[in-house]
C-alpha cells in the first residue's frame, strides 16, 4: 500500500509523516557532518582518517582530496536548502521535498556506515554499501525528477554523482588496482562512468548532475596527472570533464530559452490556446 511506503511518491503528507521528516532529515544530515568531520581530523584506533586512507591507497580512480573536500563542503551546505524546503510555505514544494525524505535519510545512513568501514580498511564492505547507496540514488533520481532544483541538486544529483565516482574509486582500492593491467582496465571503465553520466545529462536534461560530475572529474584529472604524468587516465578525465561541462552549459541554455534537447522551441499549452482563440471565436461563414 502506497500510504505505508515511505519511498513512494505521495500527493500529500500528514502531520505525523511531515513532522517525522522535519526531525529525522536534519538529524541524519548532522550525523554525516559530525562523523565526517571527526574522521577527517581523527583516525580510528584500528584505521586511518578519511583522506589519509585515500592517500595511502592510490589508484587510477583516486581524486584530488582538495577538490573532493570542496565538493563535499558545498554539497553539505546546499543540503541545508533541502531542509529549508521542508518548512516552505508552499504546500506543493513541501510535499515534493518530503517525498525524497526517506531516500535522503537512507543515503545519509549509507554514508555513515561507509565512513566507518572505509576508515577501518574494510574496503569490500564499504563497496557493498556503495552499491546499495547507488541503487537507492538511482531509484530516487528517476522517481523524483520533478523535484525543485535546489532539492534535486542537494538531495539527488549531488549525492548520486559522488556515489557513482566513489563506486569505482572504492572498488579500485578493494582490488589493489595500481598495476599496469589494472590501469588499462581503468582506462576502459572511466568511459563507463562517462556513458552513464552523459545518458542522465542528455536524456534527463540534467545540467545540475552534469556540473557535479564535471567538478569530480576535474578532481580525478588533477590527481591522476600528479600520480603519473605519462598516462591516459588524466587525459581521458580532462576530456570527460570538458564534455560534461559543455553538455551542462548546453542543457542550461535550452532550459533558459525554453527549448528541448534538440533546441526546438517548446510549445506551451497556454500559448497554443491563445493562438487558437481567434479561430475559435470566428463565426462560421465569415471567411466565405
Amino acid at each position: 500500500m502506497a500510504s505505508y511506503n515511505p519511498f513512494s511518491r505521495q500527493e500529500s503528507h500528514g502531520a505525523y509523516s511531515l513532522g517525522s521528516y522535519r526531525l529525522l532529515v536534519p538529524l541524519s544530515w548532522l550525523l554525516v557532518v559530525v562523523v565526517g568531520i571527526y574522521y577527517t581530523i581523527h583516525a580510528p584506533a584500528d584505521g586511518h582518517g578519511i583522506f589519509d586512507q585515500a592517500n595511502r591507497h592510490i589508484t587510477p580512480f583516486s581524486q584530488s582530496t582538495t577538490v573532493t573536500g570542496v565538493y563535499w563542503i558545498l554539497l553539505l551546505i546546499s543540503q541545508l536548502s533541502y531542509v529549508y524546503h521542508l518548512f516552505h510555505r508552499d504546500s506543493s514544494i513541501v510535499t515534493a521535498t518530503a517525498n525524497v525524505g526517506a531516500h535522503f535519510i537512507l543515503n545519509n545512513l549509507f554514508i555513515f556506515f561507509w565512513i566507518l568501514l572505509w576508515t577501518r580498511g574494510h574496503f569490500w564492505g564499504s563497496e557493498v554499501i556503495l552499491i546499495f547507496h547507488l541503487i537507492n540514488q538511482h531509484t530516487t533520481y528517476w522517481r523524483h525528477r520533478a523535484a525543485p532544483p535546489l532539492v534535486h541538486l542537494s538531495a539527488i544529483a549531488g549525492p548520486f554523482a559522488w556515489t557513482l565516482m566513489a563506486l569505482f574509486w572504492n572498488g579500485a582500492v578493494a582490488v589493489h588496482s595500481n598495476s599496469l593491467p589494472a590501469r588499462i582496465v581503468a582506462n576502459v571503465f572511466i568511459w563507463v562512468i562517462f556513458l552513464i553520466g552523459t545518458a542522465h545529462i542528455t536524456v534527463g536534461q540534467d545540467d545540475l548532475l552534469g556540473y557535479c560530475l564535471s567538478l569530480l572529474f576535474l578532481g580525478l584529472a588533477l590527481k591522476q596527472i600528479a600520480v603519473k604524468t605519462i598516462a591516459l587516465q588524466w587525459i581521458f578525465a580532462f576530456v570527460i570533464f570538458a564534455v560534461f561541462l559543455t553538455e551542462s552549459f548546453y542543457i542550461s541554455g535550452t532550459k533558459y530559452t525554453g527549448r528541448d534537447v534538440l533546441f526546438r522551441r517548446l510549445a506551451h499549452p497556454e500559448a497554443a490556446d491563445r493562438e487558437r482563440e481567434p479561430l475559435l471565436n470566428e463565426e462560421p461563414g465569415a471567411t466565405a
